[in-house]
């Protein structure tokens, strides 16, 4: 064998050794994932091709298309891949991190990769995409490896109540699992469901009682819906089953049962009366609190409603104190001691709240919500306290706030925190009632460790009036009209609550 030969061999050897060491990278890198597409209310599962690298799943757009009814084609210099259906187009730039929906252009954390002739998405950016364009809903289940396809528009499809030997079922109708949130107060049961969206001809008010229940309301927010029984029993804490296989949520109710007892001989009983009521007008002095995008500053917004709600109060009979009725700064822990050191019967702390981001966020982020002082369950109140617990940064002598966190596992169990509840509640519901222009927020009363909060020994609310960051309530908010309503609404509910309080009704 010549020079020449060996030398050819040589490159021959190490061509093919470098392709097989090519073929282990590519197959160590990109491992087959086991995706289906589940589809509900049929019940059909489907596979589609995917795979998996670095631990990202990808699926393949085609595939997904041909489930979901796209019709697509791909331009090979472009390297473009185009889906369209009734509601628009949809448009993907092969190793490209932006895609166009209709004329609008967005963005992906990772771009579409080709691989066997077609594209990837990773799936959870494929289903957000996808999501603006589906007559449906789309969602990822991470646990299951599926792309549950929704073909109903309607999550929530009816509620229904049940006599049973041992009490009353209510059962809800889904068409797939839903995040919620239960509170019961009696007489009222709230459940709130994020994401839901009611059928509204099979779920529709109901006054014909059943067992315990003797009505059944629903309401469809923005991003979110509530179904609200009205009790007339007291009942044992809620049972709450989720039956997958028949997508059912069943709320068992037991009648509370009331243990017999001798009647007492008549003792003279102190009846509890509410004459007092400490206002908190939020921030002040070199806290401006959250600024808007006008440049209106919180801290005075709040101060005006704190002044018409005193106003209000005070017509009623009710005897008025302000943490602060000018524009100064008074720390957090001054704050409910002063409502502790003036004996107040009710401690109302007022707010606006803030979101940041782009304008089209801002813009779509509002309305107002009411809090009582326990563990935040989800994470938009979870950083709604912290907004409002910053302005510890501000303080001169440091507390040791973080403690906190460990006190309020003992006040979650005191007197105050269902009082606290029943109040939020009866706001909640007359604001409802009379602001239009101001929407609610979501997802019924909230509740997270605000510090101003804290160490109140009396029913204790936080009241986030609306959002300052949002243009147009921004504007609402510096409305004297709109403070004078917001604080008459305040007034009416303290009203209601106190005669509740008071008559035990």
């Amino acid at each position: 064998m010549n020079h020449e030969s060996r030398i050819n061999n040589r490159i021959t050897n190490f061509c093919i050794l470098h392709s097989a060491l090519l073929f282990i990278i590519i197959l160590t890198a990109s491992v087959s994932a086991d995706i289906i597409i589940r589809k509900i209310p049929e019940g059909k599962s489907v596979s589609v091709r995917s795979f998996e690298r670095e631990g990202t799943v990808y699926v393949s757009l085609t595939d997904f298309a041909a489930q979901t009814g796209f019709g697509w084609k791909w331009e090979r210099l472009p390297k473009r891949l185009t889906f369209w259906n009734d509601s628009g187009k949809i448009a993907f730039v092969q190793d490209n991190s932006f895609y166009t929906v209709d004329t609008s252009v967005q963005s992906l954390q990772s771009p579409p990769i080709r691989k066997g002739g077609t594209l990837y998405l990773p799936a959870p950016f494929l289903v957000s995409a996808f999501g603006s364009k589906y007559s449906g809903s789309l969602s990822w289940d991470s646990r299951a490896s599926s792309i549950v396809i929704n073909t109903l528009i309607h999550s929530i499809l009816s509620v229904r109540s049940e006599v049973k030997q041992n009490g009353t079922v209510v059962s809800i109708a889904l068409a797939d699992s839903l995040p919620y949130e239960c509170t019961y107060v009696h007489p009222n049961l709230v459940l709130n469901f994020a994401g839901g969206t009611l059928d509204p001809s099979n779920v529709r008010r109901r006054a014909q009682r059943v067992g315990v229940v003797d009505s059944v309301f629903t309401l469809q927010y923005e991003k979110s819906a509530q179904v609200s029984l009205m009790l007339n029993r007291t009942v044992e804490k809620p049972h709450i089953d989720y039956n997958r296989s028949t997508r059912t949520l069943m709320i068992s109710l037991r009648p509370q049962i009331e243990q017999r007892k001798t009647a007492p001989l008549p003792v003279k009983v102190d009846v509890p009366i509410i004459r007092t009521v400490v206002i908190d007008p939020g921030h002040g002095g070199r806290d401006p609190g959250a600024i808007g995008p006008g440049g209106v500053m919180e801290k005075d917004i709040v101060l005006g409603i704190g002044l018409e709600l005193k106003k209000s109060l005070e017509k009623a009979g009710i005897k008025v104190f302000m943490t602060r009725d000018k524009d100064v700064f008074v720390p957090l822990r001054n704050r409910t001691n002063f409502a502790n050191e003036k004996k107040a019967d009710i401690f109302v702390s007022i707010h606006t709240n803030a979101v940041a981001g782009s304008k089209t966020r801002l813009a779509a982020t509002k309305g107002y919500k009411i809090y009582f002082l326990s563990q935040a369950k989800n994470e938009d109140d979870k950083l709604a306290a912290m907004r409002e617990n910053a302005v510890i940064e501000l303080e001169e002598k440091t507390h040791n706030y973080d403690a906190l966190q460990n006190v309020l596992i003992n006040i979650a169990g005191n007197e105050y925190l269902k009082q606290s509840q029943e109040l939020c509640i009866i706001m909640e519901q007359i604001l409802e009632a009379s602001q239009k222009r101001i929407p609610k927020l979501h997802l019924g009363v909230g509740q997270a460790n605000f510090w101003v909060l804290n160490g109140a020994y009396m029913p204790s609310v936080l009241v986030e009036c609306g959002f300052i960051s949002n243009p147009e309530e921004e504007k609402l908010l510096t409305d004297k009209r709109v403070q004078a309503q917001l604080a008459a609404s305040l007034s009416d509910a303290i009203i209601k609550f106190k005669k509740q309080f008071e008559t035990g009704l």
